[in-house]
């Protein structure tokens, strides 16, 4: 009897390994990715591959992308930012405000919603290594916080990009966005950071057991600030390619931003509880989340079932890995 049930308990041990470390090192996500595309070119195979649909697409991607990188990082050290879509909302409010047209201001406003970002980020830090107070709690003050100054600075679209700051935008070569290239160098940066110096090093162990990195002599509390300095960068960088996009500024341009970083992040088979999420993973959020809203269109689907569709593939996505990770 020993010998007939013994391979069945190996077969199953094995096959869970098999798909725990899929969701561990974010493959599932790519695999949902993959059934979704061969779904929709099924739906829709000329309209779907189209240039200009494969564009739209890697377009979506962008300013999401950016916002999840800075995520990732946070949520690996335990924490969680949910500013950054109000960050990303006042940078390209005020990016547009302060070119206002103008090609000379275009590179010094840049830089300026940057520092801009890493200051609120650094804020954020700064608090939640020196207080007790969730990161979650200080976040969440600070996202009505922006969003507020946002709305004080104007409710109503305003000012004006250049055009070669719209050209980085909204132009693409073939189906290739030029935009996406802002977020392969973010992408590359993240990744070098993570997993080729120490601060990636610190960064997991101080999602893994704080007090033990502590102990151990990692400096948690600069590597919480520098998490969220990152973060609140990527943000507003966003916020510019917001802007660059829509060539006006908008006071409500990054709303809920912050739950779709969240959602790709831990769809992507992250932790909110620290120290394990995956940049493979993440970015398979972010392609996960931009076909789904390019299919919208697409497939001509009401807008008014968006919200609908988008809760149940996110669902069933979680639904098929999650649980393979909580045996870690």
């Amino acid at each position: 009897m020993t010998a007939v049930t013994a391979p069945e308990r190996t077969f199953g041990r094995g096959a869970g390994d098999v798909l725990a470390n899929a969701a561990r090192t974010g493959l599932a996500t790519w695999v949902i990715v993959a059934v979704l595309v061969a779904g929709l070119t099924l739906a829709e195979p000329g309209g779907f591959w189209a240039a200009a649909n494969i564009a739209n697409v890697l377009t979506a991607t962008v300013v999401l992308g950016l916002v999840a990188l800075g995520q990732h990082l946070v949520v690996l050290t335990g924490g969680i930012d949910l500013s950054v879509g109000s960050t990303a909302t006042l940078s390209a409010l005020l990016t547009a405000m302060l070119i206002d047209g103008y090609p000379i201001r275009t590179i010094p406003t840049i830089l300026a919603m940057l520092v801009l970002g890493a200051v609120i980020g650094t804020l954020h830090g700064l608090i939640v290594s020196r207080t007790t107070i969730p990161a979650f709690v200080v976040t969440l003050s600070t996202f009505y916080l922006i969003q507020g100054i946002a709305f004080l600075i104007s409710t109503t679209p305003t000012g004006q990009v250049t055009r070669a700051l719209a050209a980085v935008g909204m132009r693409r070569a073939g189906p290739f966005p030029l935009a996406l290239a802002v977020l392969a160098v973010a992408v590359v940066i993240v990744a070098v950071l993570l997993h080729r110096t120490r601060f990636g090093r610190h960064v997991h162990a101080v999602g893994g057991a704080r007090d033990a990195a502590r102990s151990a002599g990692v400096p948690v509390r600069r590597t919480l600030v520098l998490a969220f300095l990152i973060s609140g960068t990527l943000a507003a960088a966003a916020g510019v390619m917001l802007a660059a996009r829509a060539t006006i500024g908008s006071p409500s341009a990054g709303q809920g931003l912050e739950l779709s970083a969240i959602t790709v992040v831990v769809v992507g088979g992250a932790s909110l509880l620290g120290g394990r999420a995956s940049l493979v993973g993440t970015l398979g959020g972010v392609a996960l989340l931009g076909l789904v809203e390019s299919s919208f269109t697409l497939l001509q689907l009401p807008a008014t079932a968006s919200d609908l569709i988008r809760g149940v593939v996110i669902l069933a996505a979680a639904a098929l890995f999650v649980p393979r990770t909580s045996d870690d």
